[in-house]
């Protein structure tokens, strides 16, 4: 019972460890890598249109899309639609463009942009890039500027270097000039770096995030995970020490004797027999009649 707790209570303390190091390694450098717990497999860098210098040598371009929406009688249909690099998702809900006599379709594109290009939101750090989002009636190509039903953009973010108030705090950025930005309610996915938002309208989407506040010193939560990896490792050296007090010193549960051995059944294995001390077959002894079995007494009384 005693080596099952200390097995369980060593278990415990690695798994803490591993915890703690799978979410500090994605922010142990400058431009952090991808936390251990994000899936099966690692998920693709991030592609930059500017990418910070660590990274502009293996950096790769980041998709754009273009797509065509049947237009019916009641609007636009139902659709889905992502980047080739994933970085982008969009859905139109169905009559998210309403129908316009003699228009057949509705063509929409999405092109990334450097966000350094547009008007910086105010009180927030962009993570990663700006995307334009345009549609137009075909075949005229009037342009489209609301989205209704319940559409919705996602966007993938990279890790930053600059310290911030809650990694789990991005939201959805939108403008229709690129110039003023308005915060919307988002959920933000931080295991797979995504967050997401409805949206009613086109124009310009990028992800913010509120800095870590001046003077802080880092992230709060690294300091957490610190003080727990400390922890957890101070319960397993315990649980190692503990299960090593535990270990008996022999297999047999105690001291060997000096005899060599336990000691057998003792000599004289009962009625009928004596145990030969090297612990052969038992030897007969002697038979015990009953009283009146003798002959050489029966002849005398004769």
């Amino acid at each position: 019972m005693r080596r099952s707790r200390a097995a369980a209570l060593a278990g415990i303390g690695i798994a803490l460890l591993y915890l703690a190091g799978a979410t500090l390694s994605g922010r142990a450098s400058l431009f952090a890598r991808r936390p251990l717990l994000d899936g099966l497999a690692p998920p693709s860098p991030y592609r930059w249109v500017d990418p910070p210098p660590g990274l502009a040598a293996s950096n790769k371009p980041p998709a754009s899309i273009s797509f065509k929406v049947k237009l019916g009688s009641a609007g636009s249909e139902l659709g889905a639609f992502s980047t080739s690099d994933g970085q982008v998702n969009l859905v139109l809900s169905e009559g998210a463009v309403p129908a316009s006599p003699g228009q057949t379709a509705v063509e929409v594109s999405i092109e990334p942009l450097d966000p350094a290009s547009l008007q910086p939101p105010p009180g927030l750090v962009v993570a990663g890039n700006a995307y334009r989002i345009q549609a137009s009636y075909r075949p005229s190509g009037r342009k489209v500027d609301a989205l209704g039903g319940q559409s919705s953009v996602g966007l993938v973010y990279p890790l930053l270097s600059t310290p911030v108030a809650s990694p789990s705090g991005h939201l959805v950025l939108a403008s229709t000039d690129g110039r003023s930005w308005r915060r919307l309610q988002s959920t933000d996915t931080s295991g797979t770096h995504q967050v997401s938002a409805a949206l009613n309208q086109t124009g310009y989407v990028e992800v913010g995030i509120p800095p870590a506040a001046k003077g802080a010193g880092g992230d709060s939560r690294t300091r957490v995970l610190l003080f727990a990896t400390a922890g957890a490792a101070v319960i397993v050296v315990a649980a190692l020490l503990l299960r090593g007090r535990l270990t008996p010193a022999g297999r047999g549960g105690g001291r060997p004797r000096a005899g060599g051995g336990r000691r057998g059944p003792p000599r004289g294995g009962g009625r009928g027999g004596q145990r030969p001390p090297g612990g052969g077959t038992p030897r007969p002894g002697p038979v015990r009649r009953p009283p009146g079995a003798n002959p050489a007494r029966r002849r005398r009384r004769r």
